[in-house]
């Protein structure tokens, strides 16, 4: 099960807004099957995270070529948890994109346009920060 949320904006857009306020970035793991590409978010990246979030916290928006996590704080004042990935290696079909809250996870099911192998995630991989 988990709670589905359900994304910010109604209507397909090709990219979603851009990050306005400081997000702590959010790790992710994906794989992919010819149809969809699954995102992870694991909750146990965070102290914040290990205790579960509730779904009126997160809040999400699907693009054809992005996708816009963000966890609200628990805390008032803290830094939001974000995640703004993008450009993808394919376009995705936004209105078939599903953002799940688990117990221990955010999934994020990403339905390809074109059923094929994406060789890359994101058309740019972000330099490693380490």
């Amino acid at each position: 099960g988990g709670q589905v949320v359900a994304p910010l904006n109604k209507q397909a857009i090709d990219d979603v807004r851009k990050l306005t306020f400081a997000v702590r970035e959010l790790k992710y793991a994906w794989e992919q099957t010819e149809e969809h590409i699954k995102i992870y978010v694991p909750f146990d990246q965070s102290d914040e995270l290990s205790g579960g979030v509730d779904e009126s916290m997160v809040q999400v928006e699907f693009a054809e070529w992005n996708v816009l996590l963000v966890i609200r704080p628990s805390v008032e004042g803290r830094v939001p948890l974000g995640l703004r990935l993008g450009d993808f290696h394919r376009r995705v079909a936004p209105e078939q994109c599903r953002c799940t809250v688990r117990g221990s996870r955010i999934t994020l099911k990403l339905a390809k346009q074109v059923k094929e192998h994406w060789w890359n995630l994101l058309q740019h991989s972000p330099l490693s920060a380490d």
